[in-house]
């Protein structure tokens, strides 16, 4: 059994569906997207590991309110639906069966609502009726562990009564156990032998004197002892402290913080494991890529999504694309804030009508980049690394900060843009997208900073009269043309509220020559061919537009990563003049701009 989707209506920011995924669940989104609202909801639904002192109550707080701070309800509803019940399960959960959504599948619901005093009543309902009650032992039959995003593991396990390693080693030698009875003989055994040791005898004798003479005799006396511990198994396995090391055990206030957390996580999936009285046992973590490296937090969300333990479901809230990019797409959720109202709602990339092969896709090229998508405001999709390096700073020159935006420039590596662009829409991620793509084919080598073998030392490429070697490729392009029309149609069939498609006339570098930038380019192309940058700037000084741009496209195109990167040191310089392409332009704005509505 496990936990499929929360619903929510009325509860906080939270509104509509949002999926869970088991045996791990990924809530990733913008802060105040409202995934601690939905890891709350679930501590106020479920039962705590730790006792009543564990739970979380509603208060007057938790009913919506408006963006003024106005409440706008005095009723919300939260449900729960879990899948995947067994025979046994059935049996526990038979108050909560929801036919209606299939045979083994159950339906907890809690309706709250809060008087004029002020006082908050929530019932429980069960399966698909609206006045079904629900049994003590079904509501109990789902627990949690929480694990706050503030938390001190170190404290967490020190020795002492509510310490982690007591609930575990309690479940591990239950009372009656053999265990149990050896661990109570070794401490009394410990504490007899350490009462033989002459210099404990002597201290023990020591303080007792002292003690008796303080309170002037027998009245007032007490006895004094040196012990290791009460031989009782409570306080012997309340005293046992963790350690932690890499080459040998140390204290753990001396250990990583990252570590610590790691060791945390272990003793509570430990101690879950061995849980038997519940159905399902759910951890609860709010940011555990606090304090790991990113190979750790990869690490951590492969051991998550493989662990066999089908009692045990484990949910993550999560600002970290390195760990949104380890899970499964399936696992994601993405919480979104509507850029209308306080309402947020939860998606999945998995629902967005992808195909098996875009699906994978998907999952191969969402790396810890492009997984960026996921806390993004609005979206920028290009082919390579020379638009990747330069938008952000074309869209500074016409009045855009992409960061302040919140607008994210991500390169697809080529023309693949369809698995990206089927998760942006008014029913999938809300956000603004826009594609900005070459009106030629694109050309080889890839954009990166390999030039061919041929090229000199120097970085020219030039023939033996001193010409550009471009006519080739030149003519290929013209080849090409119209195999590219199709792709270009492909995109453009895309266009819609939420998507944009800019295509340039040509290609990046040779729009933005054509818009009278070829000066300012051939000072970033200089420090790499500076010969070809020379020659070209005598040779341009009366051409048209267009030759200037073919001609620079040419003296680029085996460099274009390099050249991206001396370009954008030149952009920087606001003294140097240059002018923005009107598809980048629109592209920028649209990006940065934001959609209306957010659909349930």
């Amino acid at each position: 059994m496990h936990i499929s989707e929360l619903q929510a209506t009325g509860f906080r920011n939270l509104k509509g569906t949002f999926p869970v995924s088991h045996p791990l669940a990924v809530l990733v989104g913008e802060n105040n997207a409202g995934k601690s609202n939905v890891i709350d909801a679930l501590r106020i639904f479920l039962e705590p590991e730790a006792g009543p002192r564990a739970r979380l109550y509603l208060t007057p707080d938790d009913f919506a309110h408006d963006e003024v701070g106005i409440r706008t309800t005095e009723t919300l509803e939260l449900a729960l639906v879990f899948r995947g019940l067994t025979a046994v399960e059935r049996a526990r959960m038979v108050t909560t069966l929801a036919p209606s959504l299939g045979p083994d599948v159950a339906r907890l619901r809690m309706v709250a609502t809060l008087d004029e005093a002020g006082k908050v009543r929530a019932d429980f309902y069960g399966g698909d009726s609206n006045n079904s009650e629900v049994e003590r032992w079904a509501k109990e039959a789902v627990t949690f562990v929480y694990l706050p995003p503030l938390r001190d593991a170190a404290a967490d396990l020190r020795p002492g009564r509510d310490n982690r390693l007591v609930s575990l080693l309690s479940t591990l030698a239950p009372e009656g156990s053999g265990d149990r009875a050896a661990i109570e003989a070794i401490a009394k055994t410990a504490n007899d032998d350490l009462g033989k040791v002459d210099s404990i005898t002597e201290a023990r004798s020591r303080i007792q004197q002292r003690l008796h003479d303080m309170v002037g005799g027998e009245a007032y006396s007490q006895l004094s002892s040196l012990a290791f511990a009460d031989p009782r198994f409570e306080r012997i396995v309340a005293s046992i402290r963790a350690l932690a090391g890499s080459t040998a055990p140390l204290e753990l206030t001396e250990n990583g913080l990252g570590y610590n957390n790691l060791l945390y996580m272990s003793v509570l999936l430990a101690a879950l494991e061995k849980r038997s009285d519940a159905a399902l046992r759910v951890l609860l973590v709010e940011e555990p890529e606090a304090h790991l490296h990113p190979q750790l937090q990869d690490l951590l969300v492969r051991y998550l999504e493989s662990s066999g333990d089908t009692s045990t479901q484990v949910i993550v809230t999560s600002h970290s694309p390195n760990l949104a990019s380890s899970a499964s797409v399936e696992r994601v959720t993405v919480m979104i804030k509507s850029p209308k109202t306080v309402e947020s709602v939860g998606r999945t990339p998995a629902d967005f009508g992808l195909n098996a092969k875009q699906l994978a896709h998907l999952r191969r090229f969402l790396d810890v980049t492009k997984a960026s998508l996921l806390f993004a405001k609005g979206v920028i999709l290009v082919e390579g690394v020379a638009e990747q390096l330069v938008l952000p700073l074309l869209a500074d020159r016409v009045g855009h900060s992409l960061p302040e935006s919140g607008v994210t420039v991500l390169n697809v590596g080529g023309v693949a843009f369809q698995p990206f662009l089927k998760l942006f829409g008014t029913d999938a991620l809300p956000y603004r997208c826009a594609v900005i793509s070459d009106g030629d084919p694109p050309e080889s080598p890839s954009d990166d900073d390999e030039e061919p073998s041929t090229t000199p030392a120097g970085g020219s490429v030039e023939t033996s009269d001193g010409e550009d070697s471009d006519a080739a490729g030149e003519e290929k392009a013209e080849e090409e043309t119209q195999e590219l029309s199709a792709v270009a149609r492909n995109l453009l069939a895309w266009k819609g509220d939420a998507i944009t498609i800019e295509l340039a006339d040509k290609t990046f570098e040779w729009d933005l020559a054509l818009a009278g930038n070829w000066e300012p380019m051939l000072d970033a192309l200089h420090p790499i061919k500076p010969r070809v940058s020379k020659r070209l700037r005598k040779e341009l000084a009366d051409s048209s537009d267009e030759r200037r741009a073919d001609k620079i496209l040419a003296a680029v195109k085996d460099c274009k990563g390099r050249f991206a990167q001396e370009l954008a040191e030149v952009i920087s310089d606001r003294a140097v003049a240059f002018e923005v392409p009107a598809y980048i332009r629109r592209a920028i704005e649209f990006s940065a701009s934001r959609p209306s509505k957010v659909s349930e």
